[in-house]
């Protein structure tokens, strides 16, 4: 911030700022920023700050804990396929750990959540073997059982009737369950007081492992059945935990390494971890992942890490936030964290804001649950016979809904995606009339529609108009009045689909490259759009695609070429290819960043490629102009399909991508630089080289032109190739020059 305190005011920062914008004018007069170019950094550096450079800056996300319909303790997240799912207790207040059963709510994005039942096991369940309340903590897993046919296996800590605690398993054929008691009243390890806390996993090979235990870590290899100990049950060496131990273990694999991760040290609990090169140990402490006693922290804590989408979260419970939270009414929470280069876990703190970053959009002309949700507002709260209990999710039969919403109470739904412009939305409620009204933005944000809910004694649809239904945006369902259940909404659109279509008509040949700005046509309609920029105002200078693109960055070069800049963490590009054959390619992208940045590719929303890191300008504060080549090698189906860039770093340009046949093949592509070169078409005429070769150690060098035309040969005197061309008859230009163990770019024009 030191360059923007020169007498300027905060206060500033909040107002609409523009190119041409007086107040633009005034900043770039008194700071001395003398082009576009400079304006650019400047947004760059609001952003960075979290100021909001085109209007207001966004209200914080705030949307963590994850689940405000039910008190979620002990949250344990398992992925199915593109489903993430957080099973947990349920919580009911009191003066100890009363817990009712459990339950489980999904996400496919990372930021709204969806109530998939209501309670999904208790103790009744399990034939006569639990007691009432003392349903403690509990994880879930997938396997295919001898049919081929999925089963859900749920492992759980029971309070015994025959005195103690106990791990029992229920199974099911859906993740949302209902579970049925799998041992007929049957314990699968237990009593004994010790067994609390299972914790499960499937390794590479197929055996399974089943893990418990406060204070020590028992474990045991479970049966193909998954429902049995295969041998006896077994006591972890403590003395590796390096005293730290107490309950609640986790087990996940990355790499070659299992992590044991677990409540320590006593009460109030840290969440500490310990690593093996096997999953029966020995193991060894790595230390702390979140510190105990932070503020809204609960004194007993539970955790569990997955990887989901390429990313990493990490899962646990707090008592903040939620009205009437507390250490026996806790609520899941989660933070996303990226790995250590070298395996180990992050320090991790707890944050309001939880994931900010949306793995998707929501998409609302698909039925959306009005149970779906990133926050509540306005909870019902039932403190009868000094329970807690929270009461605006109910189920009759298999329909899940939302209920008892007080006037003023509101549902938050994050990152919806609108596309082009919905003219209805429909609702479906049952039971008395009432009114709800729309919002974007925020509880009291534009005002896109009142819904305006008739009486019912069935559930029945009716279908409002919207305004301003259009882009992405957070929606807010305020409820205004009534007495209804709320099942789920939907959007519609009058509007004929139109869609993307390849920029030239015709789709990119892979092998062979791709210019940047040549992203697809945008077509009209859901699914359809072609680009997503975070904001309406194209920064740069060029309008090459101001007729179906306007609010794209795009920037003039030297050459008369155009390239893709100003790009933010988010914005995404589509380009429709024609692969030639299946296979291994290498591909090259030629970026540009003042202060590094990252990107990924993906082929029909399936991800080929990790994060790209796009390295950081050699010189020069604000250089967006020394370009460097980027590779990845990749594998790509045949035929036809839609090839995504997505930025996942802020603030860098990108100029071409190029696709090679077989892994780690060689650039066919010139690397664009800046100045005063010739003019080559489409490639370049020069190499912008970031390595200096003053000299070299060989003698006799190959020379070509920059269209790879073999020219000649030439020895090098005294190491200095410049001169040793001109002495040999090369007049000024750019060359290429090729030795057996170099490869460079020369301009003797400079």
């Amino acid at each position: 911030m030191d360059k923007l305190s020169m007498g300027i005011s905060l206060s500033v920062f909040i107002l609409p700022l523009s190119e041409g914008s007086f107040l633009a004018k005034t900043w770039k007069r008194d700071i001395g920023m003398a082009s576009k170019k400079s304006f650019k950094g400047m947004n760059r550096i609001f952003a960075a700050c979290g100021l909001a450079v085109f209007g207001l800056a966004s209200n914080a996300m705030a949307d963590n804990p994850i689940i405000q319909t039910y008190y979620s303790p002990d949250p344990a997240p398992v992925v199915f396929g593109d489903t993430l799912c957080s099973y947990s207790g349920n919580d009911e207040g009191g003066s100890f750990f009363t817990m009712h059963g459990w339950r489980v709510s999904c996400t496919t994005d990372m930021v709204n959540w969806t109530d998939m039942n209501g309670l999904i096991l208790e103790a009744g369940d399990f034939n006569g073997s639990a007691k009432k309340n003392g349903d403690w903590a509990a994880q879930v897993i997938r396997r295919k059982d001898a049919s081929g046919k999925f089963k859900y296996y749920y492992y759980v800590t029971v309070e015994s009737t025959r005195g103690g605690r106990a791990i029992n398993v229920a199974v099911s054929d859906y993740k949302e369950g209902p579970f049925k008691d799998a041992l007929n009243g049957k314990h699968l390890a237990g009593p004994n007081w010790d067994y609390i806390d299972p914790t499960v996993w499937i390794d590479d090979d197929g055996q399974a492992y089943l893990y418990w235990g406060n204070p020590k870590l028992y474990y045991c290899p479970l049966k193909d059945n998954m429902i049995e100990c295969d041998g006896k049950e077994k006591v972890t060496d403590m003395a590796s935990f390096n005293g730290k131990y107490t309950e609640g273990p986790w087990i996940h694999k990355r790499g070659k390494k299992y992590y044991m991760i677990y409540a320590a040290g006593g009460i109030p609990e840290s969440i500490d971890y310990s690593w093996s090169d096997s999953p029966t140990g020995p193991w060894e402490y790595k230390g702390v992942i979140m510190p105990s006693a932070e503020k809204g922290s609960a004194f007993t804590v539970h955790s569990g890490i997955v990887d989901f989408k390429g990313r990493s979260f990490f899962f646990y419970h707090n008592q903040r936030r939620v009205p009437s939270a507390g250490g026996y009414s806790r609520t899941s929470a989660v933070e996303e964290f990226t790995w250590g280069a070298d395996g180990t876990i992050p320090t991790i703190r707890m944050t309001d804001d939880g994931v900010t970053k949306p793995i998707k959009n929501l998409d609302p002309y698909e039925k959306v649950q009005a149970e779906t949700k990133a926050w509540v507002e306005g909870i019902t709260v039932d403190k009868a016979g000094g329970y807690t209990i929270i009461k605006n999710v109910d189920v009759e039969g298999k329909t899940v809904f939302l209920t008892n919403m007080n006037a003023g109470s509101w549902t938050k739904v994050r990152s919806v995606d609108m596309s082009d412009g919905a003219d209805n939305i429909v609702v479906c409620t049952k039971g008395g009339s009432g009114v709800i009204e729309l919002h974007s933005g925020s509880a009291t944000g534009p005002l896109m529609s009142t819904i305006n809910v008739p009486a019912s004694s069935d559930w029945q649809e009716n279908s409002f108009p919207v305004t301003g239904a259009d882009g992405v945006a957070d929606l807010y369902f305020v409820f205004k009045s009534g007495n209804f259940k709320f099942d789920y909404w939907y959007m519609e659109s009058t509007a004929q689909a139109v869609p993307q279509e390849p920029f030239n008509g015709k789709a990119f040949a892979i092998p062979g490259k791709i210019q940047a700005e040549e992203f697809d046509k945008p077509g009209k309609g859901r699914g359809n759009q072609s680009f997503s920029d975070k904001d309406a105002e194209n920064h740069g200078d060029s309008d090459m695609r101001a007729d179906d693109a306007p609010s794209v960055d795009l920037y003039k070069k030297s050459n008369d070429r155009v390239v893709l800049g100003y790009v933010q963490e988010g914005e995404w590009l589509e380009y429709t290819v024609d692969i030639a054959k299946a296979g291994d390619y290498t591909m090259y992208a030629a970026v540009a960043s003042a202060g590094g940045s990252k990107f990924k590719l993906s082929i029909d929303d399936e991800d080929i490629t990790a994060d790209v890191e796009v390295p950081k300008a050699t010189a020069g504060e604000d250089n967006y102009d020394d370009y460097s080549k980027v590779k990845a090698n990749v594998t790509l189906p045949a035929g036809k399909h839609i090839l995504r860039f997505t930025a996942t770093g802020d603030w860098f340009d990108v100029d071409y991508f190029n696709f090679e046949s077989g892994k780690d093949a060689e650039d066919s592509q010139l690397l664009p630089g800046s100045g005063d070169e010739q003019d080559s078409g489409k490639d370049p005429a020069s190499i912008h080289t970031k390595v200096n070769f003053s000299t070299v150690a060989e003698s006799s060098y190959e020379v070509f032109g920059i269209t790879g035309k073999f020219l000649g040969r030439i020895e090098v005197l005294n190491g200095d190739v410049k001169s040793s061309l001109a002495a040999s008859g090369f007049g000024k230009g750019m060359y290429m020059i090729r030795g057996k163990n170099v490869k460079m770019m020369v301009n003797t024009a400079r």
